[in-house]
C-alpha cells in the first residue's frame, strides 16, 4: 500500500518539499534512496575523520602523561558521546551543552589529577572505583537515552507516513532541527489563538522590566552583605517584604515568557532585542553569584540561534565577521568572569595549595568539585538522613501545596532533615554548623540517583536525561507554549551534574509557570475574540450599507 507523507510545502530548511511515497519515489518521478528511521541518508566523511583524529589525540595524551587506563576509557567514552552530539548539532544542541557541563563539573578535577598530576592526595578505599562506575553508567545511559528518543520519534514519523497522516511535531527535514514543521495556516492560527504575538511580546517586556528591578535589588544586597547572606538573611527579608516577594514571583516567570516569545519564531530583529534584554538580566544575576543561571541562559540563546539558522532561509541568521570576533573574544572572557565570581564569593572549591598553577588546569580542578560530591555521598551514605531525594520536586511548588507539605527555604536544620533535598541534607551532614552559616556542598544528579536506586538508577537516570536533552531541543512552529516549556528547563538540565536529579520537574511545577501559561492563553483568547467581534461588526456594517445603497 502506498501512502503520502506531508503535503508539498516548505521544509525546515526553507526548501520546497516533494510529496513522498512509502516506496521512496517522489510524485515528480525522481527516485530517492531510503534510510533507516532516525538516521540521515548521507554520512559526512569529515565527522568520521575528526572523530578518529580526536580519539588518537586523546590516546596519545594518555600515553604521554601516563594516565590510568580507567580514566582514559572514561574520557574516551565522554569524547565520543560529545562527537555523537556534534554530528547533528541542530537537533542535539542541548545534549552537547549538557555533556560539556558534565565534563566541567564531574570530570574536570579527576582529569587534572590523573592526567596532569595536579594533586597527590589519596582517596579512601572504594571511592574512585565507585565514581568511575557511576560515570560510565551515566554516560552510557545518556547516549542510549538520546538514541532511544531519536529512534522513537523517527518511528512515529515513519508510522505517520505509512498511515497517510502527519507526524505533527516529529515532521522535519534532516537538514534542519529535527521536529520543526512547516508554517501551515492551521499552525499559525492555533499559535495566534493560544499565544498572540503582540500579547506575548508585551508580557515579556513588562516581565523583563520588573525582573531587572528584582535582580538588581538582590545583587545590591549580596554585594553589600556577602554571597552567603543570599542563603540566610535575604530569604527572610524577601518573605517579609510584599513588594520584593511579588517582584521575585514575577522574575520566576521571566524564563518562560522569554521562551514562549522565542517559540513563536519572531523575526530576527525582535529576537535580537529580546536577547539583548535577557543578557542584561543575566549579567545582573551574575552579580548575585548565581553562575548556573548565567550559563544556562546563554545556552538557551545559543541553542535557539542554531535552531533558527537551520530552519530559516540561508543567511537570515548568519553571524558576520564582527560577530564572530566578538564571540571568540567573549568565550575566554566569560570563563574569566565565572572564575572571578567564584573567587569573589569566597567559597570556591579550589584547593589552597594550587596557587601559581596553570590557570586552565586550576579552573578545571576548581569546577570539577561535583566529583567529590559523588565520592563523599558514597562514603557518608549511612550518615545522610534517610529520604526519597529524587522526589524533591514534591516538596516545593504546586505538589507541596496539594500534598500539604511544608515548604522550607534557606539553610536551616528543618530544611536539611525534612525538606526532601539531598543538597541540604548532604551539606548538613558534612558541614554541620558551617551549613547554618550559608555554606553548602552542592549536589549531583548522579549522587542522588545512586543513593535512591544504586548503579541501575544511575544508568536509567542517564537515559532519562539523554532523552530529555533531545526532547528539549525540538521546537515546533505553531506550538509556542510547548516550545517555551521545553526551552525553560535548559538551565536546570545543564546544572544537574551539580544539582538536583529532578530539578527540571520542579521548574515546571511552580505556581508561576501556571500563572504565566494561563495569563498568555486567556489574554490571547480575549484578543482573538475582540478581533473576531470587530471583523463581524465591520461585515455587518458593510452589509447594511449595501442594503441601504
Amino acid at each position: 500500500m502506498s501512502a503520502t507523507g506531508a503535503d508539498s510545502g516548505t521544509t525546515a530548511d526553507g526548501a520546497t518539499a516533494d510529496r513522498t511515497t512509502v516506496s521512496g519515489t517522489t510524485t515528480s518521478g525522481r527516485r530517492r534512496r531510503r534510510s533507516a528511521p532516525g538516521y540521515p541518508s548521507r554520512r559526512r566523511p569529515g565527522i568520521v575523520v575528526v572523530s578518529v583524529l580526536c580519539n588518537l589525540a586523546l590516546l596519545a595524551l594518555a600515553l604521554v602523561t601516563q594516565a590510568s587506563t580507567g580514566w582514559t576509557l572514561i574520557l574516551l567514552l565522554w569524547l565520543n558521546a560529545l562527537l555523537f552530539a556534534a554530528a547533528r548539532m541542530a537537533s542535539r544542541t542541548v545534549l552537547a551543552a549538557f555533556l560539556v557541563s558534565f565534563f566541567l563539573l564531574l570530570l574536570g578535577r579527576e582529569i587534572t589529577v590523573d592526567f596532569f598530576h595536579y594533586e597527590s592526595s589519596q582517596a579512601p578505599p572504594g571511592q574512585t572505583e565507585h565514581l568511575q562506575l557511576c560515570l560510565v553508567a551515566s554516560l552510557l545511559g545518556i547516549v542510549l537515552g538520546a538514541i532511544g528518543m531519536e529512534t522513537w520519534r523517527a518511528w512515529r514519523r515513519w508510522l505517520a507516513v505509512g498511515d497517510g497522516g502527519d507526524a505533527g511535531e516529529d515532521t522535519g527535514g534532516q537538514g534542519g532541527l529535527s521536529g520543526i514543521v512547516g508554517d501551515r495556516g492551521g499552525a499559525r492560527r492555533g499559535a495566534t489563538v493560544l499565544a498572540d504575538p503582540s500579547i506575548v511580546r508585551c508580557l515579556f517586556w513588562v516581565t523583563l522590566a520588573l525582573s531587572l528591578v528584582s535582580v538588581a535589588l538582590r545583587a545590591r544586597y549580596v554585594l553589600a552583605n556577602g554571597y552567603l547572606s543570599y542563603y540566610t538573611e535575604f530569604s527572610d527579608l524577601e518573605d517579609a517584604s510584599g513588594s520584593m516577594y511579588g517582584l521575585r514571583r514575577i522574575e520566576i516567570m521571566l524564563p518562560l515568557m522569554l521562551t514562549i516569545h522565542l517559540g513563536l519564531f519572531p523575526p530576527r530583529r525582535q529576537v535580537t532585542a529580546a536577547i539583548t534584554g535577557w543578557s542584561a538580566y543575566l549579567l545582573l544575576s551574575l552579580l548575585t553569584g548565581q553562575r548556573g543561571t548565567f550559563v544556562g541562559g546563554l545556552v538557551i540563546v545559543l541553542a535557539y540561534w542554531i535552531v533558527r539558522s537551520r530552519q530559516d532561509p540561508p543567511g537570515t541568521w548568519r553571524i558576520g565577521r564582527v560577530g564572530r570576533i566578538i564571540g571568540m573574544v567573549a568565550v575566554p572572557l566569560v570563563a574569566i568572569a565565572l572564575a572571578a565570581v567564584e573567587s569573589a564569593r569566597g567559597v570556591g572549591a579550589v584547593a589552597s595549595d594550587t596557587a601559581g598553577r596553570n590557570p586552565i588546569l586550576q579552573l578545571l580542578y576548581g569546577q570539577g568539585v561535583s566529583s567529590t560530591v559523588v565520592r563523599n555521598a558514597y562514603t557518608y551514605a549511612d550518615f545522610i538522613p534517610k529520604d526519597w531525594y529524587t522526589g524533591e520536586f514534591l516538596h516545593s511548588g504546586l505538589p507541596a501545596r496539594l500534598l500539604g507539605y511544608q515548604v522550607f527555604h534557606g539553610n536551616t536544620v528543618e530544611h536539611a532533615l525534612h525538606g526532601g533535598s539531598f543538597t541540604h541534607a548532604f551539606a548538613y551532614t558534612l558541614l554541620g554548623p558551617q551549613y547554618l552559616s550559608g555554606r553548602g556542598t552542592g549536589s549531583s544528579f548522579i549522587a542522588e540517583l545512586f543513593y535512591d536506586y544504586g548503579y541501575a538508577g544511575v544508568l536509567v537516570g542517564g537515559m532519562v536525561y539523554g532523552a530529555v536533552c533531545i526532547w528539549a531541543c525540538t521546537l515546533v512552529k505553531g506550538q509556542p507554549l510547548r516550545n517555551g516549556l521545553r526551552l525553560m528547563i535548559v538551565p536546570t538540565l545543564l546544572w544537574a551534574p551539580r544539582g538536583s536529579a529532578t530539578g527540571f520537574l520542579s521548574t515546571w511545577l511552580t505556581p508561576s509557570v501556571v500563572v504565566t501559561l494561563v495569563a498568555v492563553t486567556v489574554l490571547s483568547l480575549a484578543a482573538a475574540l475582540l478581533r473576531e467581534a470587530g471583523i463581524t461588526n465591520r461585515r455587518d456594517r458593510l452589509k447594511l450599507r449595501a442594503q441601504i445603497g
